[in-house]
């Protein structure tokens, strides 16, 4: 009996359908099903490009080499272009135009979905509604650095969980808006922390829920806020990222398995909300300076009294 073919990676087809003469480098983030957002590592091939109508906001960062080719302008000419690493292309709802290229191009390439757009635009203070114009080969280290974390998160297979990854999309949306406008973003004014009633209600949806995959829109429905609205007033009344907070009630609870049962790491890692023995491993040394299976084994001179008095 003949072993049937590997299926073919998942992709993004807003993004296959823009760049689709590209290679992906790395599994899209396709495959962990974010809601409204989508990420992909991809090599542009040379060649022609046809231009191509497209719906999303598009946000391309150019990675490691210097970037050349042609773009094609009014009048069906063409001009050169020159995008350096590490700066940032957004492109619009609209059409790309036609484009080639003599040689291949590393990016990254993150795609946001219209309506999250417009739901996330009639949430600024400034109001909804206006142009969002795109960035060409712009130095933008806010959209350059949150494009890396949800990179680095896709390639993790989503280890951080929903809620992580949700509060960084949000923020990249916002930000974007405000560089498609030439604004800068707004200076830190005082927020209004959580009400206690609200704040108690999350807090307890996140310690009954220590383990589960919890998103962004769980817990802001909680409060009956908006996403954005949601973080600001959580971390003005906590000092912590709801992710932050959650994880810190995961490592207490690893922490009380760990001195009050023998289960093996791998079940406590489980238990608590990690995606693995290696992310609980890693967040417990980066909290507490030290690694699980170091502090099992320092548990009985920490209960020891005659070593305690040394």
């Amino acid at each position: 009996m003949s072993r049937p073919e590997p299926s073919a990676r998942a992709e993004s087809p807003q993004i296959s359908a823009v760049f689709g003469s590209s290679a992906l480098r790395r599994p899209s983030s396709v495959e962990l099903g974010w809601s409204d957002f989508v990420i992909e590592s991809r090599t542009i091939l040379p060649g022609e490009k046809p231009e191509v109508p497209h719906t999303h906001h598009f946000l391309i960062l150019w990675d490691g080499q210097l970037a050349q080719g042609e773009t094609a302008v009014r009048g069906g000419s063409f001009a050169p272009y020159r995008k350096h690493p590490n700066t940032i292309t957004t492109l619009p709802p609209g059409i790309r135009p036609a484009a080639r290229s003599r040689f291949p191009h590393d990016v990254i390439v993150g795609a946001l979905d219209p309506d999250f757009i417009r739901r996330m635009d009639a949430e600024l203070d400034a109001g909804p509604g206006r142009v969002v114009n795109g960035l060409y080969g712009a130095e933008d280290a806010v959209l350059r650095n949150l494009l890396l974390l949800l990179a680095r998160e896709s390639e993790d297979r989503g280890r951080h969980g929903s809620l992580y990854a949700e509060s960084l999309i949000t923020a990249l949306a916002t930000r974007l808006l405000h560089a498609g406008r030439g604004e800068q973003l707004p200076a830190p004014t005082r927020v209004s922390p959580l009400p206690p009633r609200s704040l108690r209600r999350v807090l307890d949806r996140m310690e009954a829920d220590v383990a589960a995959n919890l998103d962004l829109a769980t817990l802001a429905a909680e409060t009956g806020y908006s996403r954005a609205h949601f973080l600001r007033t959580f971390r003005a009344a906590t000092g912590q990222t709801p992710h932050r907070h959650l994880m810190e009630l995961r490592l207490a609870k690893a922490r009380d398995l760990m001195a009050s049962s023998s289960l093996p790491l791998i079940n406590i890692a489980a238990a608590c909300g990690f995606s693995s023995h290696a992310h609980l491993t890693t967040a417990f040394r980066s909290r507490f300076g030290l690694t699980p299976s170091a502090y099992r084994r320092d548990l009985p001179s920490r209960c020891d009294p005659a070593t305690s008095r040394r």
